[in-house]
């Protein structure tokens, strides 16, 4: 899930502070809250044309005392030489600084800065020595739900067991791992879905097909000829690509033909195929099979299990069960965590959410979704059609997601979970060993990315989850 919310504190502005006064906490501020809408405020914000003169003149008087003119001993300077020649400057760092001073000041008084989401848009800004300041942040605020105790929360899961079945399946795969693609030398042999065939191929358009299939039944003779020609291609079933041709559903064309026989399939021929007459048009692949391999696997023995790595046929099932019972484990944690945070959302109910922020969200996801049609090979308006279908869908699981991640962020910050920089170094490496690269490597892509910040995220996450699972009562039932 994206970054939904930067933590800022905003009592910790970076301020420049390049004179010897101190507003602090006593500087005036004016401040109301309107609220917008279900977690959005706009906070009004005014302070007084004192004030501001003050900052202002206290500005200026610190740079005469620094400054050295020409005619004048340092510190010396005309009042209103120092406001000819500064003014402008020092009245725009005057501005920025008391709209930061008064930002955070209205924000604590009025909002509370632990309650915001992200930076607030400051906007409509008025700013004269005469009139003072005047301006408006547009915020985004938590959720205010109480989840109420988040130790203790009880969920009922069935027992994890490995299924005979499962482990069968397993030590299938390894089997099929190690097995080797052999000749099939039975003459009667016919193609299986898995085979790997060695074909030669004939490429005709459509209609010419149909005129030489009927000669060929009336056995006439015809000088038709195919529009290309291809031989020995390799085609590993059950792939759907022969060549540079996608065709669907191959395997249910080839199979149970024997060597020597011909299949056919259709296909549209691409607007770049490299004869003209043929380009984007319909077409049949005639396929003539000319060989045939087949995976031949060992059979399960204490000398195969041997030649695998393991002291017997009885250790490589153990080792293989155990295996599969951790993959579980790590499934169960996640189920376990699902239910919990199921549990306490049905404790609160479905509470209102930032509208920005959930829109933005399902713009990222229906983004990602057009994205992932597209690579699946999907045609870019029957992709966008998908899209347009799955909308509701969409919105109910980012606002699922959304929810679960602001009661997170509740126990989060309940319960005082951090991420130490040990940990974000941790994971690090983690990425940089699955990648085969050095740790500071992967750093710096990450910096040049920016997303350290969701790196941290996702941490976050996860010990918070794990917090929750490791408080909570399981029980196993049937």
């Amino acid at each position: 899930m994206a970054d939904h919310a930067h933590d800022h504190d905003h009592s910790n502005c970076d301020h420049d502070h390049d004179h010897d006064h101190d507003h602090g906490g006593g500087m005036q501020v004016t401040a109301v809250v309107e609220d917008l809408g279900p977690c959005k405020k706009l906070l009004k914000v005014e302070v007084p044309p004192d004030t501001v003169k003050r900052e202002i003149s206290h500005r200026l008087e610190h740079i005469r005392r620094g400054v050295t003119l020409k005619g004048f001993r340092k510190g010396k300077a005309p009042r209103n030489r120092i406001e000819q020649l500064y003014g402008d400057t020092v009245r725009e760092d005057a501005r920025d600084h008391l709209l930061k001073e008064g930002y955070v000041k209205a924000l604590k008084e009025q909002v509370g800065a632990e309650k915001v989401l992200g930076e607030g848009t400051i906007e409509n800004v008025a700013f004269s020595a005469d009139e003072g300041l005047k301006f408006e942040v547009t915020l985004h605020t938590r959720p205010e739900i109480d989840i109420g105790d988040h130790k203790g929360v009880e969920v009922k899961i069935p027992p994890l067991r490995v299924k005979e079945e499962d482990l069968d399946q397993a030590i299938d795969r390894l089997r099929r791992a190690r097995g080797e693609m052999r000749p099939v030398e039975d003459a009667a042999a016919v193609v299986e879905p898995e085979d790997l065939l060695s074909v030669d191929v004939q490429v005709w358009l459509s209609d010419e097909y149909e005129r030489f299939t009927q000669a060929q039944g009336s056995e006439q003779q015809t000088e038709l000829k195919p529009l290309k020609e291809h031989f020995g291609l390799q085609v590993q079933l059950p792939a759907g690509q022969l060549g540079d041709y996608e065709v669907e559903d191959l395997a249910d064309s080839l199979v149970g033909l024997k060597v020597g026989e011909w299949g056919e399939a259709e296909v549209d021929l691409p607007d770049d195929f490299e004869v003209v007459e043929g380009r984007n048009e319909p077409a049949v692949l005639r396929i003539r099979i000319e060989a045939i391999k087949r995976l031949a696997l060992a059979e399960l023995t204490d000398e195969w299990a041997k030649e695998a790595g393991h002291g017997s046929l009885a250790d490589l099932r153990r080792e293989v069960r155990e295996e599969l019972q951790q993959r579980l484990e790590v499934g169960r944690r996640h189920e376990v965590e699902m239910k919990i945070l199921a549990a306490l959302l049905e404790r609160v109910g479905q509470f209102s959410l930032p509208s920005d922020l959930v829109d933005k969200e399902i713009e990222n996801a229906e983004r990602r979704r057009f994205i992932e049609m597209r690579i699946q090979g999907q045609p870019e308006e029957a992709a966008k059609a998908a899209v347009e279908e799955e909308r509701d869908t969409i919105r109910r699981e980012v606002e699922r997601t959304l929810r679960f991640f602001f009661i997170l962020d509740i126990v989060a910050r309940k319960e005082n979970v951090t991420v130490s920089e040990r940990d974000v170094d941790a994971r690090i490496a983690r990425i940089a060993a699955a990648r085969g690269q050095h740790p500071v490597k992967v750093r710096e892509e990450l910096e040049k990315h920016d997303v350290l910040g969701q790196v941290r995220h996702d941490l976050m996450e996860e010990k918070t989850r794990a917090f929750l699972r490791e408080h909570a009562r399981v029980v196993e039932e049937e």
